[in-house]
């Protein structure tokens, strides 16, 4: 695979979940394959990826029974040369750790990672421009949303304190880092059995500063099924906008 110099940016796409929530009422089928406006939902954001001028390669995480499906769609769209496929982990974290071991093998090493979840279709564009921006200025970055509903901390039933908003986040992703401090992330969680839901936490345990990029709430990730309804309905605006590719 002939990949340029650097700087380069590379991608890992997170797509070995088995979406238990999701599948339960969808037939057992991981949410990442439901189909979206005639096509994956894991289709949405790989074509964003590797329509962006600056990734040069998406590492694609999945289960070892789709890695195949999949090698053959990303011939059938034309971006075989842009795509890696690799067989994911029982974990997100894994999975990212195995992404990050495949790039490693590739020479020169990329300037950055992108770290998104295939669960989240809506990436666009400018926010992957904005995550950039701010690795190269910063070196890692999670994109995120302001809160806007009062957040509460409960206590089993109970609601045991109200909590400031103002210095409250919604973390979305992707997130990204220079390449050196994830794969240094990872390998810190690994030895100290660190277990992380993201890798903005990987990051920080490791002592890496973490800066925030300006999310959406079009990023919606589908976990719920009614979060599926709601993708539908903004897949048909942007459709209708024109802004499907």
């Amino acid at each position: 695979m002939n990949q340029s110099k650097q700087p380069s940016v590379y991608a890992i796409l997170a797509a070995a979940g088995a979406g238990t929530r999701l599948a339960q009422s969808s037939g057992s089928k991981p949410k990442q394959f439901l189909q979206l406006r005639g096509k994956p939902l894991y289709q949405w954001s790989l074509l964003q990826l590797c329509k962006h001028p600056e990734i040069k390669l998406t590492v694609i995480a999945t289960l070892e029974a789709m890695a195949p499906t999949i090698r053959s769609e990303a011939e059938q769209l034309g971006i075989g040369d842009k795509v890696l496929v690799i067989t994911g982990g029982a974990t997100r974290q894994i999975s990212v750790s195995r992404g990050l071991s495949a790039i490693s093998e590739i020479a020169p090493p990329p300037e950055m990672v992108i770290v998104h979840d295939a669960a989240r279709p809506f990436l666009s564009t400018e926010l992957i421009d904005e995550v950039i921006r701010t690795v190269r200025r910063d070196g890692a970055c999670t994109a995120c949303i302001a809160a806007s509903d009062t957040i509460k901390r409960r206590n089993g039933e109970r609601i045991a304190e109200t909590l400031d908003r103002d210095s409250l986040v919604l973390v979305q992703t992707p997130q990204a880092a220079k390449f050196e401090w994830l794969v240094a992330a990872h390998e810190q969680g690994q030895q100290l059995n660190l277990t992380a839901t993201d890798d903005a936490a990987l990051l920080e345990a490791a002592g890496y500063p973490v800066s925030t990029a300006r999310g959406s709430k079009l990023n919606l990730k589908v976990t719920e099924p009614e979060d599926l309804v709601l993708a539908e309905a903004i897949a048909n605006v942007l459709a209708f906008d024109g802004q499907e590719d």
